[in-house]
Order: C-alpha cells, then structure tokens, then sequence
C-alpha cells in the first residue's frame, strides 16, 4: 500500500539511529500491503529505507534476524541499520534497512530476460543454508481442504531458505537489471516448488506460461537440478491464492499494471486453474 509520511517522531528516531542530524521523508514505496514502507533521506542525498509494521506485529522480529544472515546474497539483500522491534517508539515496529539501487518494477520491455533474472535469483536464496529455528511454512492444511491432498504428495520433499512472497513486486530493478530482493518478513523453511510456483503464478497473472516456464528453466539451471512435481506445485500456489487473489490488486496496479484490478487477477487466476486442470 502506499505509504503515509512517517510521523517527525519516527524520523527523529532513525536519524538518531543513524547518527545523521535530519532525516525527511523523500517518498513511498509500492507494491507491498504489510508495511508501510518510505525511503527517508539526509539534506546531502543520502537515502535509506524505513518500514512501519501493524502494533504489535512479530513479523519486524523475522525480518531482522533473517536480515542479519543475508551476507551471500551480497548486493541483492538490503542491510539491516536500525530497529525498534517493541514499537517503543510510536507504539509501531519499526526498521531501518539500506535502499537498494532502482525501483520496484513488473513492466519489462523484456519479460524472457525479466523472468531468467528472477528464476538466477531464486536459485541463489534456495542455496543459501537453512536459518536454524525458522518455521516450517509447509504446513499440513485441514483434512477437509482441497489442499490436503497436493500437500500430502509434496511435504516429504526436502526444505530450503523460503522468502515465502517471492514476486516480481518484491524485487528491485535497474536498467532492466535486477539489483535486490526485499521483504523478508515472512520468511521461513519450505521445499523449493514453494517460491517457485508462487513466482509462475505472478508471472502468468503479468504474461503467460511461457514465460513463466522461462523463469522456471532460469531457476533450475542456477541451481542445479530440475524442481520435482512443478504441476503439483502450481494447483497448491493456485488453491492457496484462491480465497484473496482479489486483495492482490493495489500491489499490480501501483506498479502500472491497471489491467490487473481485482476482476482482472480473478479472471486470469480462473483461467489459469482451467488450464491446470486440463492437464
């Protein structure tokens, strides 16, 4: 969601934080709807990235931790600088990270090379080792849900480091070059199919299986095998959207991608299952 300026306290906090004299607020960053998220900046230039959490949300207390162990990621992953994990300061979390070079964007002018980038970067969070501690987000869903059954056939697979909203809105572009990966506030364990096909979903909701299948190569071929039971995979991301894909919209449309509204995600989303089915 777009986000409000930060209040002059918040700012005061980070600056102290940060050991500037003045932080202001420079602008809001979309395409996120959990934390209210502002670039903030020093008079000279200098700029960084500021989160506000819901009251009370644990989620700021992931964020860090997997932050801090982000290292082989190099470039890709935004440095942790400052936190107020209890809220102390506005009764909010707050985070203060560095601000990844470029911009949030899903409007390639190539989507082939757009989705290879994805899929190289991926690759490259599933390799990282396992955080110890971190929640198992493959969880057994209710014996009576649809779900039961694809999760039964795909649970035994082995977990990896899981972002667990890897999107094409969580990423960072520029010059058509993808420069960071962002919102790690959910992350935890899961099998690689896990990011994989929830990453093909959004790509079919941009485009088409085509090139979701070019993200999908890109991914296996950095790390180094082909992902099991893709299909599978994908009827479990289609299920999970099933109940919400409509509150997805603000995401896809401040980006620039109208088209995608609610009625529009339902209907490529319905399309999409057809198509599953159909085998």
């Amino acid at each position: 969601m777009t986000a409000a300026a930060p209040s002059p306290l918040v700012l005061e906090w980070a600056a102290r934080q940060l050991a500037v004299a003045e932080l202001r607020w420079v602008r809001s960053l979309p395409g996120g709807t959990h934390a209210r998220t502002s670039v903030v900046g020093t008079p000279d230039g200098a700029e960084f990235v500021l989160r506000q959490f819901p009251p009370g949300d644990d989620a700021v207390r992931l964020e860090i931790r997997v932050l801090s162990t982000l290292g082989d990621l190099g470039e890709l992953a935004p440095q942790l600088l400052a936190a107020d994990a209890e809220g102390t300061v506005n009764g909010c979390p707050l985070i203060v990270t560095t601000l990844l070079p470029g911009r949030a964007s899903i409007t390639p002018t190539n989507p082939h090379d757009f989705a290879r980038q994805l899929g190289a970067a991926l690759a490259r969070i599933h390799s990282l080792a396992v955080i110890p501690g971190l929640t198992d987000l493959f969880t057994e869903p209710a014996t009576e849900s649809p779900m039961h059954s694809v999760w039964h056939q795909l649970t035994g697979e082995p977990r990896v480091l899981t972002h667990n909203d890897f999107w094409s809105g969580n990423t960072v572009w520029l010059n058509e070059r993808l420069t960071g990966i962002v919102d790690w506030s959910g992350a935890g364990r899961a099998p690689r199919g896990y990011d994989l096909a929830w990453c093909r979903q959004d790509l079919v909701f941009l485009y088409d299986v085509t090139v979701a299948d070019v993200f999908t190569r890109a991914y296996d071929q950095a790390f180094g095998s082909p992902t099991p039971d893709v299909a599978l995979w994908d009827h479990f991301a289609a299920m999970k959207a099933y109940p919400r894909v409509e509150t997805w919209a603000p995401n896809y449309t401040d980006l620039g991608r109208d088209d995608l509204d609610g009625a529009g995600l339902r209907r490529r989303l319905t399309e999409w299952m057809l198509r599953l089915d159909a085998g």
